[in-house]
């Protein structure tokens, strides 16, 4: 009798168990991870003053988050706004967490993102103290020259084996080294130098005339595995709107002595 009761459950299990298992896949108790779903646009920027900061008060600013936030104003909707390192926002970009970064265009920040729409041009211009004359090229030759470190400026400048460059950590690094007198001029975007003259309270009367060396194109990168690709023509079309009104021209201009606007 046992043995016969062992049998009927084991011929039971054998029935129902499998027939448990596919109602469960079936009704979607066992299912895989949900797709993930498109959400509201998300934006990184880079922690680097003053395109991107956080304020006394701990609140996001800067350039770029202006721009971002005009944009957001365009378009109607709220566009999540990440704070962090240039590398990590390149990640970001790159993986999908963020839908699009600010940054200037170069064959390397083509493969990083879609570039999808220019908002300004940045100078690139060297600065050095009072006194310094900088008319050309050729009279960067005899300077020692504050290079931040990794910066990638204009070619001709770059591959530049003459000159005297020295590399310093920061810009905020590299202006001290200059008031300092160790440095006779620093390279840089402009408004990323009159910053850190402003925030080590320098007066431009202390500074040369800056000499313009190039300018870049700053452009809306999209990631390519962005979720919310059905966003980005309206995203185009909104930068697109700001630059013809000339609501970035008005935010920039804050951020640079009416001097330096134009080269």
């Amino acid at each position: 009798m046992s043995r016969n009761l062992l049998f009927f459950k084991t011929l039971l299990a054998g029935i129902f168990i499998p027939v448990i298992v596919c109602f469960i896949i079936v009704t979607g108790v066992i299912s895989a991870p949900p797709v993930s779903q498109a959400q509201g646009l998300k934006a990184a920027i880079f922690d680097i003053a003053p395109w991107g900061y956080l304020d006394k008060d701990g609140k996001i600013g800067g350039i770029e988050f202006e721009i971002i936030k005009a944009i957001s104003n365009e378009m109607g909707e709220e566009i999540d706004i990440q704070l962090v390192p240039y590398k990590r926002m390149i990640e970001n970009l790159e993986t999908g967490v963020a839908d699009f970064a600010i940054f200037y265009r170069s064959k390397t920040s083509e493969k990083s993102g879609e570039p999808i729409a220019k908002w300004g041009k940045l100078d690139i211009i060297v600065v050095g103290l009072s006194g310094t004359e900088i008319h050309s090229y050729e009279d960067l030759k005899p300077l020692e020259i504050g290079v931040r470190l990794g910066g990638s400026f204009e070619p001709r400048f770059d591959d530049d084996t003459t000159l005297k460059k020295f590399s310093v950590d920061n810009y905020n690094h590299g202006i001290k080294l200059l008031m300092a007198k160790r440095l006779d001029a620093v390279i840089g975007t402009a408004a990323t130098l009159y910053y850190e003259l402003q925030k080590q309270g320098v007066e431009l009367n202390q500074i040369g005339e800056p000499f313009f060396i190039n300018s870049t194109e700053d452009w809306l990168h999209f990631s390519r595995k962005s979720t919310n690709q059905d966003k980005k023509e309206k995203l185009i079309q909104a930068t697109n709107a700001l630059v013809q009104n000339g609501t970035f021209d008005q935010i920039f201009s804050k951020y640079l002595p009416e001097k330096w606007n134009h080269f």
